[in-house]
């Protein structure tokens, strides 16, 4: 059983993990100026669905969501499927930014095949030992990335020009929306994963990881300017640049940037057990661990290769994981509500 601050730390990591590479250069394109807008609103939208996740928690209450899902026969082979092709187009998606993140900014000249081998091997290793073990390592990892997060808005706060974000509603209501559709679908469909672990609640750590991201969101714009921050892919590492603390300690983007690399890696190892828990019990591990392998070969080979497929990751994630979100989560809570009144 996983404690509350286990499924605190996770949740609140999972919010964050699809904005690097994809959520805050993706709705700049959008909405320049006028996305703070959207990441408010798409958190108080974001938080409904979420509590459609902590209920589906408290009716399932001790159940595993592979008995869950095998209680429901048909419908729960149905969702099962699209489960399994959510966990696996997450992971494709997760390895292939980390690899972009790190060639661009940390590894310049290492091949990009070696970049993600070790955390394959990580994910093989970890999920021998279970999904508490993600937890125990999520719960020690965010008070360092918490700290590290606030410490970097904080120190980002005396870069930031008002004149940057104004004039405000630049954009077209149909844009707007366009960008509170993304800001729902990235922070709140990796929650699904939670379904993996019993009895939590995600509406705290999530609004807590939206919080940050609103803030980051501020600051992007208000530093470097709407124009600039819709032309980089990575605007929410670029700003760490700026940083000095006390006029001489300078360039540690590098160590301030470790809170996303650690967003990154438990909403990778989170896709993986989610995938795996969803396998046939017999070779379980063995499957996974193919699994793992050829979306680890897909991820240089095709994937991460060519711009075209970067391109559609990109556009293509937001839009096919909430058409899954909205599937699956309102057939398991009604599924679930039933049976707790039946019961």
């Amino acid at each position: 059983m996983t404690t509350k601050l286990e499924n605190f730390a996770t949740n609140y990591f999972l919010t964050r993990g699809l904005f690097l590479g994809i959520g805050f250069s993706l709705i700049i394109g959008i909405t320049r100026q006028d996305s703070i807008f959207a990441f408010v609103i798409g958190t108080l939208i974001g938080v409904f669905f979420i509590h459609l996740i902590d209920k589906i928690q408290k009716y399932k209450n001790d159940q595993s969501l592979n008995e869950l899902l095998a209680e429901m026969k048909g419908l729960g082979i149905f969702i099962k499927i699209l489960f399994l092709i959510f966990g696996l187009l997450l992971l494709s998606e997760g390895l292939t930014f980390i690899q972009l993140f790190a060639s661009n900014f940390f590894l310049i000249k290492t091949p990009i095949f070696f970049i993600s081998l070790p955390l394959v091997l990580l994910l093989i290793y970890i999920s021998k030992n279970g999904i508490l073990t993600t937890f125990r390592v999520a719960s020690c990892l965010f008070p360092i990335s918490f700290l590290l997060t606030l410490i970097s808005l904080l120190a980002l706060f005396g870069y930031a020009e008002l004149s940057n974000i104004t004039p405000l509603f630049v954009t077209k209501p149909t844009q707007i929306m366009h960008s509170i559709f993304y800001y729902t679908s990235l922070s709140v469909s990796p929650s699904i994963f939670m379904l993996t672990t019993k009895k939590s609640k995600s509406t705290y750590s999530y609004l807590l990881g939206s919080f940050t991201l609103i803030i980051k969101m501020f600051l992007i714009i208000a530093i470097v300017g709407p124009i600039l921050a819709s032309i980089y892919r990575f605007p929410e590492y670029i700003i760490l640049k700026e940083i000095k603390i006390f006029n001489f300690i300078e360039k540690i983007e590098n160590i301030v940037g470790l809170s996303w690399i650690f967003d990154l890696f438990v909403y990778i190892s989170m896709a993986s057990l989610f995938v795996k828990e969803l396998l046939p019990k017999k070779h379980n591990y063995l499957i996974h661990s193919i699994l793992l392998l050829m979306i680890y070969f897909s991820s240089f080979l095709f994937l991460g290769k060519y711009f075209t497929n970067e391109i559609f990751l990109y556009y293509f994630i937001p839009i096919f994981i909430f058409i899954i979100f909205i599937i699956t989560i309102p057939l398991l809570f009604f599924y679930t509500r039933k049976k707790r009144k039946v019961a």
